[in-house]
């Protein structure tokens, strides 16, 4: 927010003489291939009480707009009322020529809504811009409803597909494949898909592994009666082997 300070110095404004603005801030913005770039906001005060000429620049460049007799670069002109509020414009747009080979031209919209002007020195509490630079994938979250979402690098999130789920008429006439894969049939009507937690669907727990529904005590119990039944066998066939030799031995 720009205070009442006196007017600047110097008539004519220049970003390389500080004496030709009142007050100054940048931010960083991005153009549609993420290259970064600088804008600037120049505050000047002007000899009218409570009017501002606030100039933009980018990268030390200008806007396109310049005035046809003195040639050089035309501000926005913003007035606020007698107890400081903004009066007009809230905000203005502004674009520029770049070099990088993204699109043309790069435009802004200048959002000045909240700027006060009191009797204090020159103080910036908010400053936001909604661009951002190009990003790597950095990791994946899925949501309790399936849904995929991807976090990149520069601080962004897309969503990325959803996980469904297939419900049928009777679970048990699915045909096992083999390595917890299963196959439709007749008998298990077709598959319903929808969105976990829809209907008669479970939700998806993300980063969770299923636990075994196998009862440890009851398979051991049953591995100890086949090894006993193995053995019985083989004693059996053990039996069976000394009886024949001792019949061949015989003859």
């Amino acid at each position: 927010m720009p205070g009442t300070t006196a007017t600047a110095t110097n008539a004519a404004f220049s970003t390389a003489d500080p004496t030709s603005y009142t007050s100054t801030t940048s931010q960083s913005v991005y153009d549609t291939l993420g290259n970064a770039h600088t804008q600037s906001l120049y505050f000047v005060k002007t000899a009218q009480s409570n009017v501002w000429d606030v100039y933009t620049s980018l990268d030390g460049g200008f806007p396109p707009e310049i005035d046809p007799v003195t040639g050089v670069h035309t501000p926005t002109t913003v007035s606020f009322d007698a107890n400081g509020v903004l009066q007009t414009p809230t905000s203005f747009s502004s674009s520029y020529a770049i070099a990088t080979g993204a699109v043309l031209p790069l435009a802004f919209d200048v959002e000045l809504a909240g700027t006060t002007q009191f009797g204090n020195s020159y103080g910036v509490n908010q400053l936001t811009q909604d661009g951002y630079t190009t990003g790597k994938l950095s990791g994946l979250t899925v949501g309790a409803d399936g849904t995929i979402q991807g976090n990149f690098s520069n601080g962004q999130s897309r969503v990325m597909g959803q996980v469904w789920l297939a419900s049928f008429q009777n679970p048990n006439g699915l045909q096992s494949l083999g390595g917890n894969q299963w196959a439709v049939t007749n008998e298990s009507g077709p598959e319903q898909p929808n969105a976990p937690g829809t209907g008669s669907l479970g939700v998806v727990q993300s980063a969770a592994v299923e636990e075994s529904n196998v009862d440890l005590t009851s398979e051991l119990v049953n591995m100890i009666t086949q090894q006993r039944s193995y053995q019985a066998n083989a004693q059996s066939i053990k039996t069976q082997d000394q009886i024949l030799q001792t019949l061949v031995n015989l003859r």
